[in-house]
């Protein structure tokens, strides 16, 4: 089980390659990693109470609530970090709705 720390992390983490994957730079910027990511976030916040996004673990609705808080933390826009322009956010928005809808892990995608 993981700990309020490794969610943290891992939220961290994730957030940095869907900004790298977004503006195309960076060491982990393919779109396996941020896969990877999402999956590993997702899967570890449905393991403590109150972490979860509060629908059924792995969901389609906890899947989409988690790439709509990505994309509003990072975005351009009010409560935003700026930290992509709109055109990076859609290049992100379209991945995110690709890794909601493909939940396979075992399928390698640069």
């Amino acid at each position: 089980m993981a700990t309020e720390k490794e969610i943290k992390d891992k939220w961290y983490e994730l957030l940095d390659y869907a900004k790298q994957h977004a503006i195309g730079e960076g060491f982990n910027s393919g779109y396996r990693w941020l896969q990877d990511a999402f999956n590993e976030y997702l899967e570890m916040s449905d393991e403590i109470p109150g972490y979860g996004m509060g629908g059924q673990p792995g969901s389609d609705h906890n899947r989409r609530v988690l790439a709509n808080r990505i994309l509003l933390k990072l975005g351009h826009h009010i409560g935003g970090q700026h930290l992509i322009d709109e055109n990076q956010e859609a290049t992100l928005k379209a991945a995110l709705d690709e890794v909601i809808s493909d939940k396979n892990t075992n399928q390698l995608k640069l």
